[in-house]
């Protein structure tokens, strides 16, 4: 029984480490833009820099977004970006 146990808390130590955060998700959908909020301290980040990644993810992909504050960026709606809710940032080592 106390093998099982240890082997049961192993495996849930492993998940953990192995997790897949959400910082950054949609918010919003308004006025042709999609909004999206990030999160501070999702794998020990600021909102700020997880905000910085995405924007720069998104960018690379020739979708038009800015910055809108210290963990909040926009972009506008195309028929190529699709929905505000198909797009996020994740950060951890198993995404």
């Amino acid at each position: 029984m106390l093998k099982l146990s240890t082997l049961c808390i192993l495996l849930a130590s492993v998940a953990v480490v192995l997790g897949c955060d959400t910082a950054c998700s949609a918010s919003q959908d308004a006025n042709g833009r999609c909004y999206y909020s990030c999160t501070d301290n999702a794998c020990h980040m600021s909102g700020s820099h997880h905000r910085d990644q995405f924007l720069n993810g998104l960018s690379t992909r020739g979708y038009d977004c800015k910055p809108e504050g210290y963990n909040t960026l926009s972009c506008t709606k195309t028929g190529n970006f699709g929905g505000c809710w198909g797009h996020q940032w994740t950060c951890g080592a198993g995404c």
